[in-house]
């Protein structure tokens, strides 16, 4: 299930800082890392996962050790 986003989660949550990835809840978290394939760039990645992780640390810490064995981050 996609999480939901508010207008002002993308403001004040942002994990890149322009408004893309909000990350405010669980659910957002979870999503966040799913579509980390489509950040910009090597920071944009690193930026989405550490966020994520307060509150999947165990999803998040997964995701950067696949991101780091592919070279992504």
């Amino acid at each position: 299930m996609a999480a939901k986003v508010t207008a002002e989660d993308r403001e004040k949550h942002s994990a890149t800082g322009d408004g893309r990835f909000p990350i405010a809840t669980k659910q957002q978290a979870i999503s966040a890392l799913r579509l980390r394939g489509h950040a910009r760039t090597k920071a944009e990645r690193r930026a989405i996962i550490r966020r994520a992780a307060k509150f999947v640390p165990e999803m998040a810490k997964r995701a950067y050790e696949e991101d780091k064995a592919k070279g992504l981050i």
